[in-house]
């Protein structure tokens, strides 16, 4: 089903997958790089960075303004994913959280291209061309970082670079984990992505997005017990997210426009 989609992808719809999967390449590369150097904590509140990130790019690129109910959700969606996600007794920035700063940029690029694409090209043409890019660019970091350990020595590289060159000791567990990420969190992730913002703007996808926080900790809840539960302000910052994308979804904008004419 895919190849056939593959085989009769345009040109077009090769360097629209193409940029997507440079960009979702690129920004998971950032942050892995990121996490080396900076907490679980401050990461995670920096990617969220990408919420309010995304009305900005989407003016600058496609000079699409944001409705008021829609700029009113990122406003309470950012405020909330704040509460769940800002780090406690954490000062300073590192140079891991300037990295991470960096994958928020590209991913918020990916969030505003992707609803430029998703409706004029193969959904699944496009998601498989942007994860077929995506792994072409972490599989030539990882092929030249190997050679540069087997050439020059590990010592000669960073820490967190050489770490990548390590043998991976295979094991029944860890196939099914590579197996279980391939299948259900890359490509049936990416293609349900994908077929969702060919129905919506970038701005309403952000504050969707905002949600993962609030499920991962309800998956983890739900599966290592409540000592996951991180506190009230979470849950207020969680019901925030939700008020977020009920306003969002209101159409007060167009009911006044309507009442004009």
């Amino acid at each position: 089903m895919f190849s056939r989609q593959i085989a009769g992808a345009g040109r077009n719809e090769w360097r629209a997958g193409a940029s997507l999967g440079l960009l979702i390449g690129g920004g998971f590369a950032l942050q892995a790089v990121g996490q080396v150097y900076t907490t679980p904590s401050k990461s995670a509140f920096i990617t969220g960075l990408t919420t309010p990130l995304v009305p900005l790019v989407a003016f600058v690129l496609f000079r699409v303004r944001p409705s008021i109910e829609n700029m009113l959700g990122v406003c309470l969606a950012s405020i909330g994913g704040a509460l769940i996600l800002m780090p406690r007794g954490t000062t300073g920035v590192n140079i891991g959280d300037l990295w991470t700063l960096s994958c928020t940029l590209l991913f918020a690029l990916h969030i505003t291209l992707m609803s430029s694409y998703a409706p004029r090209f193969d959904v699944r043409a496009l998601t498989v061309l942007q994860i077929g890019v995506a792994t072409g660019v972490f599989l030539a970091v990882w092929l030249t970082i190997r050679l540069c350990v087997e050439v020059l020595g590990a010592e000669v590289l960073p820490p967190a670079v050489a770490r990548e060159a390590m043998a991976l000791g295979w094991t029944w567990r860890i196939v099914w984990q590579l197996v279980y990420l391939a299948l259900i969190g890359t490509v049936t992730t990416f293609l349900l992505w994908t077929w969702g913002q060919a129905r919506m703007s970038a701005t309403h996808a952000a504050i969707i997005f905002s949600l993962e926080p609030v499920f991962a900790t309800l998956f983890a809840i739900a599966t290592r017990g409540m000592n996951e539960w991180i506190g009230w302000r979470a849950g207020f910052g969680a019901a925030l997210i939700l008020a977020g994308i009920i306003v969002s979804e209101l159409r007060w904008s167009e009911q006044r426009s309507n009442a004009k004419r």
